[in-house]
């Protein structure tokens, strides 16, 4: 049977956008299509310790320049990740969370899918899916975090189209990477990819990452614009760069008004503050 590559696998709350604080089980798959060095690293400064020498994700240090999630897709940090099969992957999430409802509460838990880049692992995806259906413990809400750029391809979205009707949400968090992130508009902004993912099911979200700078703002309404005119009408959220506590002080207040001052959602990023960023959180 395939195994799928992927680096972690927790329970905790949605830190960002319109299911915050929510209770998610977390799936982060291997592998992206970016590294997005440049958020909080305008010098391209490199990583301040060995790869090698972290033995275990648990030990990770904290990564405060760059991608943040560096540790899901490079390759100097395989040895950190993981290989299972579908139901294995299955057995491990019903492992941290049995039935997709609180025990005690009754309410639901959501299946958070992240990376990296999910939407590069769309076959071990739609598996895990048919699984979850078969086992009749199909969450109700599913969110995808992903960068926009990947387009769905079978089986993935005949899997999609077929829990649409089973009362599950499928919640689509998409992150256009401005140039803040140092990578090229024209490889990042994918209005008609994202536009496909709207046809699939139409719920969910944009949102950016900004400094505050008046280059940041004028590509989010370029961007916007781009994928308003592909048909996605979905809210838009804005969170301040910086993957600490103190990055995020220093400019979340002017971020946080102007997105008032234009119309726009303002998110932190909660998991920053309450946890530290760590991994497995």
């Amino acid at each position: 049977m395939k195994r799928y590559r992927y680096s972690e696998s927790f329970l905790s709350i949605q830190g960002e956008g319109h299911y915050i604080g929510a209770p998610s089980v977390f799936l982060r798959f291997w592998g992206c299509n970016f590294t997005c060095e440049g958020f909080s690293n305008p010098e391209r400064s490199t990583l301040d310790f060995d790869p090698a020498d972290v033995g275990r994700l648990e030990d990770m240090p904290v990564i405060t320049q760059g991608c943040d999630t560096v540790y899901a897709w490079r390759r100097d940090f395989q040895h950190l990740s993981k290989q299972a099969t579908a139901a294995e992957l299955c057995d491990t999430i019903e492992g941290l969370c049995p039935s997709f409802r609180h025990r005690r509460s009754g309410q639901s838990i959501h299946l958070v899918l992240t990376g990296g880049e999910p939407m590069l692992s769309q076959t071990a995806i739609a598996e895990l899916i048919d699984i979850f259906s078969q086992r009749n413990n199909l969450p109700r809400h599913i969110t995808i975090e992903t960068n926009g750029t990947q387009a769905p391809r079978e089986p993935f979205a005949n899997t999609l189209k077929r829990i649409r009707d089973n009362q599950c949400k499928w919640f689509w968090s998409v992150s256009p990477k401005l140039s803040l992130s140092g990578e090229d508009w024209q490889k990042a902004i994918k209005p008609g990819v994202v536009a496909n993912y709207a046809q699939l099911s139409d719920i969910g979200q944009l949102k950016y990452v900004v400094d505050g700078s008046e280059r940041c703002w004028s590509e989010i309404e370029e961007a916007t614009a781009a994928y308003r005119s592909a048909g996605v009408s979905w809210n838009v959220w804005i969170m301040p760069v910086g993957a600490s506590m103190e990055q995020q002080q220093e400019h979340q207040e002017r971020i946080c008004m102007e997105a008032v001052e234009r119309g726009y959602n303002f998110s932190p990023r909660v998991q920053n503050w309450i946890f530290g960023n760590r991994t497995g959180t």
